[in-house]
């Protein structure tokens, strides 16, 4: 169905992953005074972090991207096209979120440059994926809600995933 587009959702996830993973640790330890005064928080959640640990989760996000993908491409079902698209949707706030960040804290925060390029383009694969369906819009709506509700748990798994990794290689947090 989304065929075409297929492709483009892991090759965007990692373009904008990968400024995540070169940036994300420095900034976090570059940015503590600032974040234990304003987003004390944020510390909270990062305590387990390392720059190691957050490209182990990365690597599962890019696996399950990949597969399914792959899955939908192979079986090519609706269903499965649906929570694709709730992916990528998924991936497209998860853009939003990172440039409100950045307006939030006013500086740039690893993941800002490439979510302001990947944005609009998402927004746009999104646009024609959404313009190519012909079912009711209840049954795309629940599919699409569980892509979406799936990339939300995932990511609370690959943010846990990091803590775990980090103290398991016995790694130094980055704060």
């Amino acid at each position: 169905m989304f065929a075409k587009y297929v492709w483009l959702f892991p090759v965007i996830f990692i373009f904008h992953d990968m400024e995540e993973v070169i940036g994300y640790g420095l900034w976090l330890r570059n940015n503590q005074v600032l974040l234990k005064k304003k987003y004390p928080k944020i510390l909270i959640i990062y305590k387990d972090f390392s720059t190691e640990g957050f490209s182990v989760a990365v690597y599962e996000e890019l696996i399950l991207c990949i597969a399914f993908s792959t899955l939908a491409l192979l079986l090519n079902t609706c269903v499965l096209w649906y929570m694709w698209l709730g992916g990528f949707v998924g991936c497209t706030l998860h853009f939003l979120i990172h440039i409100g960040q950045s307006i939030v804290v006013k500086q740039y925060i690893p993941a800002t440059i490439t979510s302001i390029i990947c944005f609009p383009l998402s927004v746009w694969i999104v646009y024609l994926c959404f313009s190519l369906i012909w079912d009711a819009w209840w049954y795309t709506a629940i599919w699409v809600v569980l892509g979406i509700v799936l990339v939300a748990v995932n990511l609370k798994f690959a943010q846990r995933l990091i803590g775990w990794f980090t103290r398991k290689m016995g790694l130094t947090p980055v704060i």
